[in-house]
């Protein structure tokens, strides 16, 4: 539960962060603004992880870092995916990415509401990817504190004489 808080707090945070990105995007027509969407998701790992260091209290490894931010982009992503496909559909946005698509593949054999739901999917892949790398660096950067600082114990007869000798 203690992982689970974070991300899914910071997936939604994500998740809004990404919507409005895109409807900015759109709505200006400014094509630049839509690269913060390839920020968010780093930023999202790092947040959720961050977070995590914070409040728990053993020392936080890679893997750790690493299931925070892929559920951190698993829950911005989905609730994304979920908003952006009508979003894209509504606005007209099939025309603009179908002119992009064949501009640079002519022949490309999608098109339509099918072109819309794999670009959505390959976003949604690509964020993943990303708030899990937010995830992976948030531990090296943020986690100072050492795994077990005991010292092994000592090997048996430490000190002791030497086996078999008649005293």
């Amino acid at each position: 539960m203690a992982k689970l808080k974070p991300a899914l707090l910071v997936g939604i945070a994500l998740a809004i962060l990404l919507m409005s990105t895109n409807v900015l995007t759109l709505v200006t027509k400014v094509g630049g603004i839509g690269c913060c969407n390839c920020l968010w998701p780093v930023v999202g790992g790092l947040l959720a992880t961050l977070w995590y260091i914070k409040s728990s209290t053993v020392p936080a490894s890679v893997g750790d870092g690493a299931q925070i931010g892929l559920v951190t982009g698993l829950v911005g992503g989905l609730i994304d995916l979920v908003v952006i496909i009508p979003v894209q559909y509504l606005t007209g946005n099939v025309e603009l990415i179908e002119t992009q698509i064949r501009s640079v593949a002519p022949g490309f054999p999608l098109s339509g509401i099918a072109l819309i739901i794999i670009s959505a999917i390959l976003g949604f892949v690509i964020f993943l990817v990303l708030s899990l790398i937010g995830g992976l660096i948030a531990v090296p950067i943020f986690e100072k504190r050492k795994g077990d600082s005991t010292a092994p114990p000592p090997p048996q007869n430490y000190g002791g004489g030497s086996y078999g000798s008649a005293a």
